[in-house]
């Protein structure tokens, strides 16, 4: 058994750090605190919480970390002392973080990416987008987690209007890319990278970034992912291998994803990413068979040991109140109960903001407070199902899904997965996500 440290400022490695723990590894849990300043509460009563990681680096047999922003200048000594961490160095971070490094390094492996133009400037970019007339995905860069500043425009003049918005309201921090945009279907395919190179399981994925049914609403990253792990991948070989040796000279170990617009049957590379996916993570643990974390120790030393199921699974996220601008509102979203948990769909579940609470449950002499699972923010959880087919791995997390009952307006997009029944068969008559069913 290890002693594991998870460095956690995405606040989404309270599942990891669970599971690790049920397996009889020793773990402890950092989160820094929240924009008020106060103390983060998920985890609290669950797992071990320190209040500062660097303490414990010594301690630690693993160091898992979630992010590659956050504490990235603090740890990079550690990573030139060879502490066993597992995650992204601050060299490879600017592949994510730097879009237009990502896009040069596509180019001189000569993988084919849509037009771009960067801009450190809105006025320059209005001018710019008044001349062409064209529409463009307008991306933030240089660790910015707002995802409302991600916007992809359906006209020019939709465009003008919203970067005009963001220059009133200062929203600039730094610089920002338009792209051109393209009319394929979105795809992305990742592997676990470590100094023997790829693992040999690639996860082909499909990210819902949007808030509401239909890709309506805001940006808010990931409201649902449906993923499988796969041998072969196309989308892999054409994307992703080329640039196996320039991620050896980085000395990465962890996860790599690329997502693409594939159109005509032709791959059109958006952005890497260098980290762990929230909730991708997630939702590829429900497929991961052993034990949670030791095939992460093994591939930081060259073995790939992980073993994974061939199914397909689908996460749909769980949140409540006034999700996602609980942080402007300021309202207080932390101790109401999660009723509906069983012993018969806890494996579904897959926390994020929770921790243990005093909850009214009924008893036959009536009400009686206990300990139980309650809220700790407003990104409760992943429900996750897994099955053959799409529509199996749906049924089964929306079966979980809704025996939730949060007294708060429990929201959850209902079809995830659902495009992708017009989608696959397009990506297959082009070779792509091959093998993979809906229905």
């Amino acid at each position: 058994m290890m002693k594991i440290l998870i460095i956690d400022p995405q606040v989404s490695f309270l599942d990891l750090a669970m599971r690790a723990q049920d397996s009889g590894h020793t773990v402890r849990l950092y989160l820094p605190p929240m924009m008020t300043g106060k103390k983060n509460p998920s985890g609290d009563g669950i797992v071990d919480k320190v209040s500062a990681w660097m303490p414990h680096m010594k301690w630690a047999d693993l160091i898992i970390l979630g992010d590659n922003v956050k504490y990235a200048a603090e740890l990079e000594q550690f990573f030139k002392k060879g502490y066993p961490l597992f995650g992204c160095n601050q060299q490879a971070a600017e592949l994510e973080l730097d879009r237009k490094l990502g896009m040069e390094v596509l180019e001189k492996f000569k993988i084919p990416v849509l037009p771009y133009k960067v801009f450190r400037d809105y006025d320059e970019a209005i001018a710019f987008v008044s001349k062409t007339k064209k529409a463009y995905a307008s991306k933030p860069w240089g660790g910015s987690s707002d995802k409302a500043l991600s916007y992809v425009a359906d006209s020019a003049k939709d465009l003008v209007f919203k970067l005009t918005q963001w220059k009133k309201e200062g929203k600039l921090k730094g610089a920002f890319m338009l792209q051109e945009k393209c009319k394929g279907i979105e795809m992305a395919v990742g592997g676990w990278f470590g100094p023997s190179g790829w693992g040999k399981n690639l996860c082909e994925n499909f990210e819902f970034k949007k808030l509401l049914n239909d890709d309506l609403g805001q940006n808010t990253g990931e409201q649902g992912t449906v993923l499988r792990y796969v041998q072969k991948s196309k989308l892999f070989d054409e994307v992703l291998e080329p640039v196996t040796d320039y991620l050896h000279g980085l000395k990465y170990t962890g996860y790599v994803d690329m997502n693409a617009m594939v159109e005509e049957g032709k791959p059109k590379p958006l952005e890497f990413t260098m980290r762990f996916g929230v909730p991708t993570q997630i939702i590829q643990s429900a497929l991961h068979r052993g034990d949670p974390v030791e095939w992460m120790a093994d591939l930081l030393e060259g073995r790939d040991t992980l073993r994974a199921s061939d199914d397909i699974a689908l996460g749909v996220a769980i949140y409540h109140g006034d999700f996602p601008h609980s942080h402007m509102t300021g309202k207080e979203l932390t101790g109401i109960p999660i009723y509906g948990i069983t012993a018969g769909n806890m494996d579904n579940l897959h926390f994020f903001e929770v921790m243990h609470g005093q909850v009214p449950q009924e008893t036959a002499g009536g009400i009686t407070w206990v300990k139980d699972y309650v809220t700790a923010g407003d990104e409760i959880m992943i429900v996750v199902g897994t099955g053959k087919t799409v529509e199996e791995a749906y049924d089964r997390a929306y079966k979980a899904a809704w025996q939730l009952k949060i007294p708060s307006n429990k929201g959850m997009r209902t079809d995830i997965g659902c495009r992708l029944e017009d989608e696959l068969p397009e990506l297959q008559k082009h070779g792509y996500a091959k093998g993979m069913r809906y229905g």
